[in-house]
C-alpha cells in the first residue's frame, strides 16, 4: 500500500508548500524567456537565498555567548572566511567549482536530513553529502550542455552528459545504499525521498539550469533553513520573530543583494556567461555559512 508513505509523522517538513511553490514556477515556465528565468532565479537567490545566510552573526553570539565572544570578533572571523575562500580560489578556479559543488551538496543534504536520519557523525555526513551530490547530479545531468559549459569556463574540464549520468547515478546509489545500511527502520521515509528525488528531476528538465538552481536552493534549502533559525533564535516562527530576523540580519543581506548585482553587471558589460561568477559569489559566502549551521544543527539536538 502506497499511502502510509504519506502520513504526517513521515512528512514532518512542509513538503506540500514546496512542492506547490516549484510547480507554480514551473508550470509558468511556458510563459518565461531565456533571460526572464534568469531574472527569476536572481529574485529567488537574492531574497530569500541570501536573507538565510545574512544572520550567522545573530546565530553565532546566540550560540558561542556564553564563551563572551565579542560581536566584533565575530565579524572578523566571518570576513576573514570569505576573504580566505576568496584568495584560495583567485588561484585555483577547478578548486573553486569543486569545493562550491561538495561544500553545498553536504550543505543541502543537512539542512534536508538532519532532523530525520540517525547515526554517527560520520555516517550522517556521508549521508549528506550524497544526498546533496545526488541534487546537484540531477541538475547537471537535466541541464548537460549548460552544465558542461559553465564547468569548461570554469575549470577548462569538459564533460560530456554520460559524465553527469555516471555523477548522477553513483552518488544517488550510494546515499541509497549508506542509507539503507544505517537508516534500515526508515525505509519508508527512503522511498518519500526517492520519489522526490524523481519528481525534482522531471521539474528540473522544464527549466533552465540557473532557475533550476534557484528553486531548490530557495524553496527546498533556504526556507527550511530560516525555520531552524527562528527555533533556534526565537524559539517559534510567527510574524514578530520574521520582522526582528529580518531586521537583524539587513545589513548583511543589502551588502550580499549589492555583491550579487555587481558580480552581474560585470558579466552583463563584458558579455559573458554568468554561471561561473555566480558560483565564485556562492561559494565564498556558503563556506562560513555551512560552519554556522552545523553548529545550529548540534544545537537543536541538544534542544
Amino acid at each position: 500500500m502506497l499511502f502510509p508513505l504519506f502520513r504526517l509523522d513521515i512528512l514532518k517538513k512542509s513538503y506540500l508548500f514546496q512542492l506547490l511553490a516549484t510547480f507554480f514556477i514551473v508550470l509558468s515556465g511556458s510563459f518565461f524567456s531565456g533571460p526572464t528565468e534568469w531574472i527569476i532565479a536572481l529574485i529567488l537567490i537574492s531574497s530569500v537565498g541570501l536573507l538565510h545566510g545574512a544572520n550567522d552573526l545573530q546565530i553565532i553570539s546566540k550560540l558561542k555567548g556564553a564563551q563572551g565572544l565579542s560581536k566584533k570578533s565575530a565579524l572578523l572571523s566571518y570576513l576573514s572566511v570569505i576573504l580566505g575562500v576568496l584568495v584560495v580560489f583567485s588561484f585555483n578556479r577547478a578548486l573553486a567549482l569543486s569545493f562550491f559543488v561538495l561544500i553545498s551538496a553536504f550543505h543541502f543534504g543537512q539542512q534536508h536530513l538532519s532532523k530525520v536520519i540517525s547515526g554517527t557523525i560520520m555516517v550522517r555526513y556521508v549521508l549528506y553529502t550524497l544526498y546533496g551530490g545526488s541534487v546537484f547530479g540531477l541538475l547537471f545531468y537535466t541541464h548537460p550542455i549548460e552544465s558542461a559549459t559553465a564547468i569548461a569556463e570554469i575549470s577548462n574540464v569538459f564533460f560530456s552528459k554520460a559524465d553527469f549520468l555516471l555523477f548522477s547515478a553513483s552518488t544517488s546509489a550510494s546515499w541509497f545504499v549508506v542509507f539503507v545500511s544505517t537508516n534500515y527502520s526508515k525505509i519508508r521515509l527512503l522511498l518519500v525521498e526517492v520519489l522526490l528525488l524523481i519528481v525534482l528531476s522531471a521539474l528540473f528538465y522544464q527549466v533552465n539550469l540557473a532557475l533550476a538552481f534557484a528553486l531548490y536552493f530557495a524553496f527546498w534549502h533556504a526556507i527550511p533553513s530560516l525555520s531552524d533559525q527562528f527555533t533556534l533564535l526565537f524559539g517559534t516562527t510567527s510574524f514578530r520573530s520574521v520582522i526582528t530576523y529580518m531586521r537583524q540580519s539587513a545589513v548583511f543581506w543589502v551588502l550580499s543583494v549589492i555583491g550579487l548585482a555587481a558580480v552581474f553587471s560585470l558579466v552583463y558589460f563584458e558579455n559573458k556567461t554568468p554561471l561561473p561568477l555566480l558560483v565564485y559569489f556562492l561559494a565564498a559566502i556558503t563556506f562560513p555559512h555551512v560552519i554556522v549551521m552545523s553548529s545550529v544543527e548540534n544545537a537543536l539536538k541538544r534542544a
